[in-house]
């Protein structure tokens, strides 16, 4: 079995399971995507023509214990990395079990905030993110009851809110809370017991996961009324928005559906320069390589291609360089030439 690291979301703090090799992932409970700094490359060879000189082969003891030093150092690290990121063996809860909410997604045990749970809807349902609570914990939502079956942490889906996308307002999707209106009763294995009425959150990354995937067929939400499909009103979907050109109140209202993506092909290269870190000190040079963006318009109720359409790339250098910490990359894409999209978009929609 491939081992997995454990790293934690840019946006949210939840705990991200990423398979080694892995450079960007997609946050489970608010879908951040988490763009994962690079491994340190190796340093430096030696002088050119200096060949490394053969280490003596070891006999079977030492090897041995060379291979027994090097595991106890592995554990080590992987104990140390886990406490980096912010991992902690469980203890027994000794004070009182009352629940509070700190923010407007997460609740904690007011005595040991190392306890709490997190509140999201991810990919159209609402869910639950329990933290720190003893194994064997039980719950109690409405209807719905279990166990917690991790103490690091443990997801708990209750109720799928897809069917009410549809009548989310447009202009304020991210604004729009849903979830249910409950009590979350629960009891530790020692019978201390607490409850706190849950919150209802947005639903925006679902929102535009949802409507993602028209790229595969029709996106229909329910109770929509069946109406003739018309070009009234299009939606450009981007990395964590989304722009509307048109009229449409509801998202049951939009008509097409407009998905961008970089073509592969690199059709130039150009050099900026002149970028400075924070401190004023120059930057290495910067590569664009220039690559065409694919705009597609899809008919959100049949799934069909309505328009396809080809731009050029913005051969403008960027303002600004981004970077995690020392992790800079020389070479990077084009941006997408987001006027023009727009402008095409909206020629699109009928006045």
């Amino acid at each position: 079995m491939s081992p997995v690291n454990v790293y934690h979301c840019q946006r949210c703090i939840a705990p991200l399971e990423v398979p080694p090799g892995s450079r960007t992932i997609v946050c489970r409970y608010c879908g951040t995507h988490n763009e994962l700094q690079r491994a340190v490359s190796p340093g430096p060879p030696g002088p050119s023509g200096a060949a490394p000189r053969p280490a003596a082969a070891p006999t079977r003891t030492s090897a041995a214990i060379l291979l027994g030093v090097a595991i106890a150092i592995a554990m080590l690290v992987s104990i140390a990395v886990l406490a980096s990121r912010g991992a902690r063996v469980p203890k027994p809860f000794r004070g009182p079990l009352e629940l509070e909410w700190s923010n407007e997604r997460k609740f904690v045990v007011k005595s040991d905030d190392a306890l709490h749970g997190d509140v999201a809807i991810y990919e159209g349902t609402y869910q639950i993110t329990f933290h720190g609570f003893p194994e064997g914990t039980r719950w109690k939502v409405g209807e719905k009851s279990g166990r917690i079956e991790s103490a690091i942490y443990d997801i708990i889906k209750l109720d799928n809110v897809e069917g009410q996308l549809g009548r989310v307002p447009v202009a304020r999707y991210r604004d729009t809370l849903l979830g249910p209106k409950a009590k979350l009763e629960i009891e530790l294995p020692s019978g201390q017991a607490a409850s706190i009425e849950l919150r209802q959150v947005d639903a925006a990354m679902s929102v535009l996961s949802v409507l993602d995937r028209v790229k595969n067929g029709p996106v229909l939400f329910e109770g929509e009324p069946k109406q003739e499909n018309d070009l009234s009103s299009v939606l450009l979907l981007e990395t964590a928005s989304m722009k509307l050109f048109g009229q449409a109140v509801l998202l049951q209202d939009v008509d097409l559906v407009a998905i961008t993506r970089r073509l592969p092909e690199i059709k130039g290269r150009k050099t900026c320069t002149g970028y400075k870190d924070r401190a004023g000190e120059p930057l290495a040079d910067l590569t664009i390589r220039f690559k065409e963006t694919e705009a597609t318009v899809l008919d959100r109720r049949t799934g069909a291609v309505v328009q396809k359409k080809v731009f050029p790339p913005d051969e403008e250098c960027p303002m600004f360089r981004f970077s995690i910490g020392d992790d800079r990359e020389r070479e990077q894409d084009s941006y997408p030439p987001t006027r023009d999209i727009e402008s095409w978009l909206s020629s699109l929609v009928q006045r």
